[in-house]
């Protein structure tokens, strides 16, 4: 994708330089240093960031590189770019724009100009800063099941169903409605399906 995007805003007149996605653990001092031979003022960062590791990678490259960034995302409505911003982030596009709106916003940034009013960036802070509080009231709540409890709740998320994790435990499907009501009072949810999204939420990765 690196190559394609460079090649496309070259036709648009962009000295464009592909880095490549940074590897895990690298250093801010890393960071800064393989970005330092491109001159660059502007960096564009294309991909899905729908993991956790990917867009903690992202945050990284964001907060140790002191360019203009420009998110292309798959979803910029989630309020995690929200964070993004915060650590420096000029601004987020979706991944269906094409390349006249992104040759635009690149416009915009090299010459200065902003993307992103000042309370369009202090919204998108505060959504973010109040997913982050409901992601740890969630985790809590995961913390209060028990092991077998946590299991089921596993099960759950990959569609097993209640007969079947009946088998699978080997007890009887009593005991797993038992138990299924159990997680759900302690998630405070009042369905199976409301139970699977905290786990997709806290335990299961990408929302």
């Amino acid at each position: 994708m690196g190559d394609t995007v460079r090649v496309a805003l070259a036709s648009r007149g962009f000295e464009a330089v592909d880095l490549g996605w940074p590897p895990p653990h690298r250093s801010a001092e890393d960071h800064r240093r393989r970005v330092a031979p491109a001159r660059a003022r502007v960096g564009i960062i294309f991909g899905d960031l729908t993991s956790t590791r990917h867009r903690a990678e992202a945050r990284a490259v964001v907060e140790a590189v002191p360019l203009r960034w420009l998110l292309v995302v798959k979803d910029p409505t989630d309020p995690v770019w929200g964070g993004m911003v915060e650590a420096g982030a000029a601004g987020v596009l979706p991944d269906s724009v094409g390349l006249d709106d992104v040759s635009l916003a690149l416009t915009m940034l090299l010459a200065g100009e902003e993307l992103l009013s000042p309370a369009r960036r202090r919204r998108m802070v505060q959504d973010w800063s109040e997913s982050q509080r409901t992601d740890a009231h969630l985790a809590g709540l995961v913390a209060r099941l028990t092991t077998r409890e946590q299991e089921i709740l596993a099960l759950l998320y990959q569609g097993v169903t209640v007969a079947g994790i009946a088998r699978r435990t080997g007890v009887t499907e009593q005991t797993v409605r038992s138990q299924v009501k159990a997680v759900l009072r302690k998630l405070e949810v009042n369905s199976q399906l409301a139970a699977v999204a905290v786990y997709r939420r806290v335990l299961g990765g990408p929302r």
